[in-house]
C-alpha cells in the first residue's frame, strides 16, 4: 500500500506549492521546525499548522521594486490574483485570494505586526473609478502603496477561512500578514538602496494611417470636418507613438538598524519619484519608519513600538472613460490633419476677448465654438483639466508584553491609523461645453477622504507543559476597533471668477432663481462610523509532535448591525494534521510528509450605515432620502430572513506537504471548497416582485461557491556556493459558481441579473460565475449562425444583455528560477494566466471612428468577411460587407459587444534581474550589490489588444473591461544596495 500511495502523491504534486527559498531569503519555510507568523501575530511551528499559508521574504519585494509592493508579488504566490489599476505609479491593487466571495468586497484583511489596519480599497467612498465613459476622477491609491518595501521582513498570506478565523468578520476574505523589520543585535548596519528604471510604452492599439478624415478639414472655410476617418486613401503621420514619453522611476532609501541585548531599533527613510509615460503625469512619495523593541524587568517586559508615515502627490493619474482621458483624443484624431499644429505648446492661444488661455483644436470652429464632437486637445486636458491627488498616511502602534511565567505571556497592543486623500480636477474656460456643464467660468471636481481607525486588544498566550507526549498552545483575549470615515464630494460649475479654482470662489446659491441647487452642482459629505468588539480564543493540541488539533472561536459585536435583530455573531474553526514521517517508517528520501484538513465558518461584516441609512444632504439641503434601505420588518415580518446580517463563509480545505531528497524537493497542494451565504445585495428593485410600493431594498440573499486547488513545486537543482539553481512552479485553479442570488420567495425570476458595483458589464446570475460579462450580441438563428440583411449587415439580438464570458482566469501558473554563480545572481519569473474572456471598449470605439488597423485592412480587402453568416431565409452569406457600414453598426458605445470579446490568456516574462555583489570589507564599507532589473518585459502569448490583467478600480465590477486604460509598458533599469 505504501509503495502505491507515494508515487501517486508525487504525480499529483508536480504543480504543488513550495516555500523553499533562495540562499539570501530567510523568511520562507526552509526548515521543518521553522516558526512562522500566524493570526494575531502569534508565532507557531510550521509543522503544527492545519491550514495552507505562504510566506514570502522581504528580499522578494526589493529584488525588483515597484511603487506598490504587492505588484512585485504577482505570480509568486499561489492562488492570489493581483490586478493593478491603470492609474500608473502608486495606484491601488486589487487582491483576491481563492476567488471572489462577496458582491461588495472580496479583498483580504491587512495586518501589520499582528495588528489589523483598514486599507482604503473596497470600502465605501474609496473604491476608485468605475468603467464608465463619463468617469471624472482617478484612482486615489491605497495604504499598501504607502509602505516602503525596504521596511518589510516578510509577508504571510493566509488564504483560507481556517487560517484567518481568529480575525472574525474582518478576515472573511483571508488575511495578509506584514511583518516589519526590527533592529539587528550587535554592530549597527547602515544601508543605502537606489533603483532607476525607465518605462516604455509598447503594444499600443493597432491604428491605421492610410485612410483620411471622412469630411475633410478646411481651415479656409471654417469647416472642421468630421471626427471619424472613413475618407479617401492617403498618407497620415503616426502621431500616437510620439505622444508618449519615456517614464522614469527613481527610488532611493536609507535604512539603519542597531541593537544590543536590551534594545534594538530600525529606522528608514525612502523616496520615490516618477515621471509617467503620459506627459505631465508625475508621482512623488516620501516614507519614514521607526521601530524600537526594548526589554525591561529582567527581560520579562517587552515594549515594541512602530511609527510609519508617508506623503504622496500625483498629477494627472489616468482616468478611464472618454471625457478626461487624453488617450481617446489621440487615437481618434482625424487622419490627414497635421497633429503638430496642436501638440506641445500649440495646444493653447491667448483669447483677447476674455484675456484667458483658449483651446486650440481641430474640432473648434473659427468663432470659438465646438463643432459638436466630444473631442478635446489631449494637451489641453493634461494642462487645463488637470487632476491632482495628495495622500497623507500615519500609522503608529505599540505592543507591551509581559512574561508571567515560563509558559504564560500577557500582551496589550494597539494602533492608530490616519489616512487623508485630497483629489481635485480643475476644468478651465474654453473646455468642452458638455464637460463644463453649460457654464462659462470653469468647473471644479473635488473629492476628499479622511479616515481614522484605531484598534486595541488584550491577549494571553500560553504553552503549559501537560506531559511529555501532549502539548498545548492557547490564546484567549478580546479586542475593540473603531473607524471613522468622512467622504466629501464637490462638483461645482458656478465660479464667481473664471479659472480661479478655490473653494471660496464657488457659488452655492441659486443664480437661476429656480429654487434648486442647480444642474451639475454637488456638495455632499458622508460619514461612515463603525465599532466592533470581539472575544476570541484558540487552542492547539499536539501529540508527540506527530498529531495536532487546532480549535478557534470568536464572537463579534458590530455597530453595523445596529437595529438588527441580533448584533452578535460567532465563528469557529477546527483543523487536524498528522506528520506521516513521525507516524510511519518511510523511505529515507522522504524527509517530511504532512497531511492536514480543516473546516471553518467566518464572516464578512456589513458596511457602516447599512441597517440605519443616512439621508442625502447636498450643499446643506436634504435633496432626497437614501437610495435604498433595509427591509422594514415591522411592516413585513415575514421577510425577517432578508434583513441585513453578516455574510457567512463556510470553508473546507485539505492538503499535504512533502520534502524529499534532503529537503531539495518541496511541494504542497491544497484542495478547498467554500460557500459564502447571505450576500449583501444593495439597491435591489423590489417593485413588481413582492409588492408594488416598496421601491428598492438592501437584502441578504445569495450563495457563492468557490472550489479549487493551489499548489507549488520547488526543487534545488544545484545547491552549493559556486553554483546554485532553484526552480519553483506555482499553480492554482479556482471554479466559481453562483448557487443562488435572489430567494425564490422574494423574486419569482430566480435567474434575474444583479449588476456589480464598478461597471455595467459585470453581473451575477444564478448558475453563472462571479463577474460574468453581459452585453449586446449578434442576432443568430437556431443553429447559432449570424443573421444578416440584404446588405450583409448583422443585427443586434433584441435581448440586449446576454452572456459574453468571464474575465477571471481558469488556471494560474508562475514559474520562477534563481541562479547563483559565486557572487553573481540571476532571477526571472514567467507568469501565466489561462482562460477567461475580456471586453475591449477601446477597440470598439476605434473601429467606430475608422482609426483602427482592422478597419483599414477591411477596406483594403473590399469589405468585412463575416464567418458563419446567413440571410434571414437560411441561405449562406459569403459576400463581403461594406466596412464603414459594418463597423458603424458593430462598433461604438452602442454597438455589438460580442464582436469585441477577446481571449484573456497571457503568458509574460513578469520579472528578471541580474546582480553581482562586491565584497569590500573595509572599515566603514561592507559590500555593494549592483543589479540590472526589468518588469513586464514582454508577452510570450497574448491575444487581447490590451493587458487583460489591468483594471480601472478595485470595485467588484469593472474587471475584464478596457475603457481607454493605460497602454502596456515595460520597465528596464538598474539598482544598487550598499551596506556600511
Amino acid at each position: 500500500m505504501r509503495k502505491t500511495v507515494i508515487p501517486v502523491l508525487l504525480a499529483i504534486s508536480l504543480s504543488a506549492y513550495a516555500q523553499e527559498a533562495k540562499k539570501a531569503d530567510t523568511a520562507k519555510t526552509t526548515k521543518i521546525e521553522e516558526v512562522v507568523v500566524t493570526s494575531l501575530g502569534i508565532k507557531r511551528q510550521a509543522r503544527s499548522l492545519t491550514y495552507s499559508s505562504q510566506q514570502i521574504g522581504g528580499d522578494e519585494l526589493t529584488e525588483v521594486k515597484t511603487p506598490n509592493l504587492l505588484n512585485s508579488i504577482n505570480g509568486k504566490v499561489s492562488n492570489v490574483q493581483i490586478n493593478k489599476t491603470n492609474g500608473g505609479a502608486g495606484g491601488s491593487v486589487r487582491v483576491i485570494m481563492r476567488g471572489d466571495k462577496s458582491t461588495r468586497n472580496s479583498q483580504p484583511l491587512y495586518v501589520i505586526d499582528g495588528i489589523p489596519i483598514i486599507n482604503n480599497t473596497g470600502t465605501q467612498g474609496t473604491t476608485g473609478p468605475n468603467v464608465d465613459y463619463f468617469a471624472s476622477m482617478p484612482d486615489t491609491g491605497d495604504v499598501l502603496s504607502t509602505i516602503n518595501p525596504e521596511d518589510i521582513e516578510s509577508i504571510n498570506f493566509l488564504k483560507g477561512a481556517s487560517a484567518a478565523a481568529l480575525y472574525g468578520a474582518a478576515g472573511g476574505n483571508g488575511a495578509v500578514l506584514i511583518v516589519t523589520k526590527t533592529g539587528a543585535k550587535g554592530k549597527g548596519l547602515l544601508s543605502f538602496t537606489s533603483s532607476l528604471t525607465f518605462d516604455k510604452v509598447y503594444n499600443l492599439p493597432e491604428l491605421q494611417y492610410s485612410y483620411l478624415q471622412t469630411t475633410p478639414y478646411d481651415a479656409s472655410t471654417g469647416t472642421t470636418g468630421s471626427q471619424d476617418s472613413w475618407g479617401e486613401k492617403g498618407a497620415s503621420k503616426d502621431h500616437v507613438k510620439d505622444f508618449f514619453d519615456t517614464g522614469i522611476t527613481w527610488t532611493n532609501g536609507f535604512t539603519f538598524q542597531a541593537g544590543n541585548d536590551k534594545s534594538s531599533s530600525f529606522f528608514s527613510l525612502g523616496n520615490t519619484t516618477n515621471k509617467g509615460v503620459i506627459p505631465t503625469s508625475t508621482f512623488d512619495q516620501y516614507n519614514l519608519n521607526f521601530r524600537n523593541t526594548s526589554k525591561f524587568l529582567e527581560d520579562r517586559l517587552v515594549l515594541d513600538a512602530n511609527v510609519m508615515a508617508s506623503l504622496q502627490e500625483s498629477r494627472n493619474r489616468l482616468t478611464p472613460g472618454t471625457y478626461f482621458s487624453p488617450l481617446n483624443n489621440i487615437y481618434w484624431f482625424p487622419r490627414g490633419i497635421n497633429f503638430d499644429n496642436y501638440s506641445g505648446d500649440h495646444y493653447t492661444y491667448f483669447d483677447q476677448t476674455r484675456y484667458l488661455p483658449a483651446q486650440n483644436w481641430w474640432a473648434i470652429k473659427p468663432d470659438g465654438g465646438f463643432n459638436g464632437e466630444n473631442s478635446q486637445n489631449p494637451y489641453w486636458i493634461l494642462n487645463k483639466n488637470p487632476v491632482n491627488t495628495k495622500n497623507k498616511t500615519f500609522y503608529g502602534s505599540a505592543a507591551l508584553s509581559y512574561t508571567i511565567n515560563d509558559w504564560l505571556v500577557a500582551k496589550v497592543r494597539g494602533n492608530y491609523n490616519y489616512f487623508n486623500s485630497d483629489s481635485q480636477r480643475n476644468v478651465a474656460v474654453f473646455s468642452l461645453p458638455i464637460v463644463l456643464g453649460g457654464t462659462n467660468n470653469g468647473k471644479i471636481y473635488k473629492n476628499t477622504i479622511e479616515r481614522t481607525s484605531s484598534y486595541g486588544d488584550f491577549i494571553l498566550v500560553g504553552n503549559p507543559k501537560i506531559s511529555e507526549n501532549l502539548s498545548l498552545d492557547f490564546t484567549v483575549g478580546g479586542s475593540v476597533s473603531d473607524s471613522k470615515t468622512t467622504v466629501t464630494n464637490i462638483e461645482n460649475n458656478k465660479l464667481f471668477i473664471a479659472n480661479l479654482f478655490a473653494l471660496n470662489n464657488l457659488d452655492w446659491g441659486n443664480s437661476s432663481g429656480e429654487g434648486t441647487v442647480g444642474n451639475g452642482l454637488n456638495y455632499t459629505i458622508t460619514n461612515y462610523n463603525r465599532r466592533d468588539q470581539s472575544f476570541f480564543a484558540s487552542a492547539n493540541f499536539g501529540y508527540k509532535k506527530m498529531l495536532y488539533l487546532d480549535l478557534t472561536f470568536r464572537n463579534d459585536w458590530s455597530s453595523t448591525l445596529a437595529g438588527a435583530p441580533n448584533r452578535s455573531f460567532d465563528y469557529e474553526s477546527i483543523g487536524v494534521n498528522g506528520i506521516m514521517n513521525e507516524i510511519f517508517q518511510l523511505p529515507g528520501f522522504i524527509n517530511f510528509w504532512k497531511l492536514r484538513t480543516s473546516y471553518a465558518t467566518v464572516g464578512n461584516a456589513l458596511d457602516p450605515n447599512s441597517t440605519l441609512p443616512q439621508p442625502i444632504f447636498n450643499a446643506g439641503v436634504v435633496t432626497g432620502t437614501y437610495t435604498s434601505s433595509p427591509v422594514d420588518i415591522s411592516l413585513y415580518p415575514e421577510l425577517t430572513s432578508l434583513f441585513p446580517r453578516p455574510e457567512k463563509n463556510k470553508s473546507f480545505e485539505a492538503g499535504t506537504e512533502f520534502r524529499l531528497f534532503s529537503n531539495k524537493l518541496s511541494f504542497d497542494i491544497t484542495y478547498y471548497n467554500s460557500l459564502t451565504t447571505d450576500q449583501y445585495l444593495k439597491g435591489v428593485d423590489a417593485t413588481g416582485y413582492y409588492t408594488t410600493t416598496i421601491g428598492k431594498w438592501d437584502i441578504n440573499a445569495g450563495k457563492i461557491q468557490n472550489t479549487g486547488f493551489e499548489s507549488s513545486l520547488s526543487y534545488k537543482v544545484f545547491n552549493n556556493e559556486k553554483f546554485g539553481w532553484t526552480a519553483t512552479v506555482n499553480a492554482s485553479a479556482n471554479k466559481n459558481k453562483i448557487k443562488e442570488v435572489f430567494p425564490s420567495g422574494f423574486y419569482p425570476d430566480s435567474e434575474k441579473l444583479f449588476t456589480l458595483n464598478g461597471g455595467g458589464f459585470n453581473v451575477i446570475k444564478k448558475g453563472g460565475s462571479f463577474g460574468d460579462l453581459y452585453g449586446t450580441v449578434f442576432l443568430r438563428d437556431g443553429q447559432g449562425r449570424i443573421v444578416v440583411d440584404e446588405n450583409g449587415l448583422p443585427s443586434k439580438d433584441p435581448n440586449q444583455r446576454q452572456y459574453l464570458g468571464n474575465p477571471n482566469p481558469k488556471f494560474m501558473l508562475g514559474f520562477s528560477n534563481s541562479f547563483n554563480i559565486g557572487k553573481f545572481n540571476l532571477n526571472f519569473l514567467i507568469d501565466g494566466k489561462f482562460g477567461g474572456k475580456v471586453l475591449g471598449m477601446t477597440q470598439t470605439l476605434n473601429d467606430k471612428y475608422g482609426v483602427s488597423q482592422a478597419t483599414a485592412d477591411a477596406r483594403d480587402a473590399g469589405g468585412v468577411l463575416i464567418s458563419n453568416a446567413v440571410y434571414a431565409n437560411g441561405q449562406a452569406y459569403t459576400g463581403r460587407t461594406d466596412a464603414h457600414a459594418y463597423y458603424n453598426l458593430v462598433g461604438g458605445s452602442d454597438g455589438i459587444n460580442e464582436a469585441y470579446i477577446y481571449n484573456a490568456t497571457t503568458i509574460r516574462l513578469r520579472q528578471a534581474s541580474a546582480s553581482y555583489t562586491f565584497n569590500i570589507n573595509a572599515k566603514y564599507f561592507k559590500d555593494i550589490t549592483m543589479s540590472v532589473i526589468g518588469t513586464n518585459l514582454f508577452f510570450l502569448y497574448k491575444k487581447a489588444p490590451f493587458d487583460p490583467e489591468q483594471v480601472s478600480g478595485v470595485n467588484p465590477g469593472g474587471v475584464g473591461v478596457d475603457m481607454f486604460g493605460m497602454p502596456v509598458t515595460r520597465s528596464l533599469g538598474f539598482s544598487l544596495k550598499a551596506n556600511f
